[in-house]
C-alpha cells in the first residue's frame, strides 16, 4: 500500500509544497529547540510555556513566530533588552533548508518523505540535548519508533524494508554495544549506550545499504565531534555525528534514485 504525490507533475504545485516545507520545517524547529531545551533543564515540555531565559517573562504569541519575531525584535527580548542567543534562529532556518531540499531531491509526497521529515525534526532535538547535557533522552528515541511504526505500513516494499531495517538496526545497535562496553572496560568507566540505543532505532528506516553510508559518515563526524568536545572540555556528545549520519544517507539516497543510479 502506497500513498504518494509526484511533486513535478504540476510545477507551480511543487514549487508550493517545497515553499511550505521550509515554512513547516522553519515551526517545527521553533517546537523541537524549545522542547530540547526545556528536557535539558527538567522544564514540563508539554505544558509549559516559552519565556525569555533572562528575565523569565513569558512570551506572547508575537514573539513566537519562528525567524521573523528574531529579526523583527532585533535578537533582543521584547521585555528586559536583552541579547537572544542566534541559535534558534540558525535551527530554523537551516531545517527550513533541509525540509525543502529533501522534499525537492524525493520528488514525491508520500511515507518516505513523511518519515524523513519527520525524523529530521527529532534528530535536531535530540542532537541539541545530547550537547547541551551528554545525554539521549528516551522520549525521543520512541518518538523515532512511533514513526517507524506510523509509516512502514505505508510502503509497497514493506516486508523487503522491514526485514533489512531489522537486520541493520540488529548488526549495527549489536557492534555498537560490544565496543561501547570493551571501551568502558579499558577506561573502567560507565559508558553511555545511549549513542547505540539511537542508532537501532535509525538503522529501521534505513536497512543495509543506507547503514553503510550513515555509519561511514557517523565514523569520521564523530573522530571531529570528540576532538571538539575534548578541546572544549565537555561531555562528549555523539547523537549529532549519528544524526547527520543517517540524513546523509537518506539525501545520498534519493540523489541516486533521482538521478537514475540506484
Amino acid at each position: 500500500m502506497d500513498f504518494s504525490y509526484p511533486l513535478y507533475e504540476m510545477p507551480v504545485v511543487g514549487i508550493y509544497l517545497i515553499v511550505m516545507a521550509f515554512l513547516f520545517g522553519a515551526i517545527f524547529a521553533s517546537f523541537i529547540t524549545c522542547t530540547a531545551w526545556r528536557v535539558v533543564r527538567g522544564e514540563d515540555w508539554m505544558l509549559g510555556h516559552s519565556h525569555c531565559d533572562t528575565c523569565g517573562h513569558e512570551l506572547s504569541t508575537a514573539d513566537l513566530f519562528p525567524i521573523i519575531s528574531y529579526i523583527a525584535l532585533k535578537g533582543k527580548c521584547r521585555y528586559c533588552g536583552s541579547k537572544v542567543p542566534p541559535r534558534d534562529l540558525i535551527f530554523e532556518i537551516l531545517l527550513g533548508l533541509l525540509f525543502a531540499g529533501t522534499l525537492a531531491i524525493h520528488g514525491s509526497v508520500d511515507a518516505i518523505v513523511v518519515a524523513s521529515l519527520a525524523l529530521e525534526m527529532l534528530l535536531l532535538g535530540l542532537s541539541l540535548a545530547d550537547w547541551d547535557s551528554g545525554v539521549i533522552p528516551n522520549g525521543f528515541l520512541v518518538a523515532i519508533l512511533v514513526v517507524w511504526i506510523l509509516t512502514v505500513g505505508f510502503r509497497n516494499d514493506i516486508q523487503r524494508y522491514a526485514i533489512e531495517g531489522l537486520i541493520a538496526s540488529a548488526v549495527v545497535g549489536l557492534v555498537m554495544i560490544i565496543v561501547t562496553a570493551i571501551i568502558g572496560k579499558v577506561k573502567k568507566t560507565k559508558m553511555s549506550y545511549g549513542p547505540a540505543k539511537l542508532a537501532m532505532c535509525l538503522m529501521l528506516f534505513l536497512g543495509i545499504k543506507g547503514a553503510c553510508i550513515a555509519v561511514g559518515v557517523a565514523l569520521v563526524l564523530g573522530v571531529i565531534f570528540v576532538l571538539v568536545c575534548r578541546s572544549k572540555k565537555r561531555k562528549i556528545a555523539l547523537a549529532p555525528a549519528i544524526s547527520l549520519g543517517v540524513i546523509a544517507a537518506f539525501i545520498a539516497k534519493d540523489a541516486l534514485l533521482l538521478l537514475g543510479i540506484a
